[in-house]
């Protein structure tokens, strides 16, 4: 199962610490066992980043938390049934959180504290190597992420959603001095069904190409194909995906969408993107997008790879009829090998014009901030 950003380290704990809890007998470094033979591993996310956000009107810095991902944990069991069959049980919680990117504004709101925990994945997966998985519990819808497909490296600054960085900051309306649109109202990756309650069966990876269809609680559907294949030089990787969201959403009938993303191994790679939103109501224009990105990577420190991303997008009638919402952006992400973890610095800018005489100035953002794996 992929965990986008998150490279599982094994975690070294103090047994001593550890067996009372567990009534476990002494296991090897990194690892807790209890009475069985299944292995547990704890990873885990902690990010921080500043925003400076400016409307044409307002302006503030922020000091907040996450973007693209936030602050997070997560627990990785993992037992072998045989040597073709084993089981995993997953578990990852949102952690409480103080200034979360999609939540402050420039209306006043600099300090919110998201105070409970969120669950985010409680799974259960059975794989067999001929057969393939089946998935049961909380987790990623077949869709999930097929429009995130990225080879750029610069991801983490530079992605599809524009929101996810300052999804609650609003655009300045100069007409009537109003705000009253934000950026997560015309600005939308449309991930599939995302995560959900559903069943999920992954068919077997056959020459790079891998096909999963998942079912929700509420009686969604959706199938998602992910390929990918190197060509001498050249890294290739696509998604794409049909989600029928018709039982569990008002408005959405559908949602369709995909990605591709080339890499020479020289550093440069284009990534492009793109996804549409049926609408059920008559007379209503279905939400799009199409979004691309050049980038290059390069070794300029020993630490890890330096990654810049120029990225570009056209966002339309997400939130009514005649919206045009474009977004500029440039990004750099630097690795941090020896830990797992990540620099990122992203310069945007956001333009929205809607049907009408209201005239909006633009949102400029700039953001710098960590993402520590552990």
């Amino acid at each position: 199962m992929k965990i986008k950003y998150l490279r599982i380290f094994k975690t070294v704990l103090l047994l001593a610490t550890a067996l009372p809890f567990l009534g476990a007998v002494p296991a090897t470094a990194g690892e807790i066992k209890s009475g069985n033979q299944n292995q547990l591993t704890i990873y885990g996310i902690v990010t921080r980043a500043l925003l400076y956000a400016d409307d044409g009107d307002r302006h503030q810095l922020f000091n907040i938390d996450g973007g693209v991902e936030n602050t997070r944990i997560g627990w990785l069991a993992r037992g072998q049934l045989d040597k073709d069959l084993y089981v995993l049980g997953h578990i990852e919680m949102d952690a409480p959180l103080s200034n979360a990117a999609g939540d402050v504004n420039l209306n006043g709101t600099e300090s919110v504290i998201r105070a409970s925990w969120g669950i985010r994945i409680q799974d259960i997966t059975v794989t067999h190597r001929r057969f393939g998985s089946m998935s049961l519990g909380r987790g990623d819808t077949a869709s999930t992420d097929r429009v995130a497909t990225d080879l750029s490296g610069s991801d983490l600054a530079t992605g599809n959603n524009p929101a996810d960085m300052a999804g609650g900051i609003h655009f300045y309306n100069k007409t009537t001095g109003a705000r009253s649109v934000t950026l997560g109202d015309v600005f939308d990756k449309v991930d599939g069904l995302d995560k959900a309650s559903r069943i999920r069966y992954d068919l077997p990876e056959i020459g790079g190409l891998g096909v999963a269809v998942s079912m929700t609680g509420g009686g969604a559907t959706d199938i998602g194909a992910g390929y990918a294949r190197e060509f001498g030089d050249f890294a290739f990787e696509a998604g794409a995906y049909y989600a029928n969201s018709s039982g569990i959403s008002t408005t959405d009938s559908g949602l369709w969408g995909g990605a591709g993303s080339l890499k020479h191994a020289g550093g440069l790679s284009l990534t492009v993107s793109g996804a549409i939103k049926g609408q059920k109501a008559s007379g209503r224009d279905d939400p799009n997008y199409l979004w691309g990105k050049i980038g290059y990577s390069t070794s300029l420190f020993k630490i890890g790879e330096t990654h810049f991303g120029v990225s570009y997008g056209q966002y339309n009638d997400f939130s009514q009829n005649g919206d045009e919402a474009t977004s500029l952006g440039f990004g750099i992400v630097q690795d941090l090998e020896p830990i797992g973890s990540n620099l990122w610095l992203l310069v945007r800018n956001h333009k929205l014009d809607q049907a009408g005489s209201d005239n909006f100035d633009d949102v400029f953002i700039v953001s710098a901030g960590t993402l520590l794996n552990f």
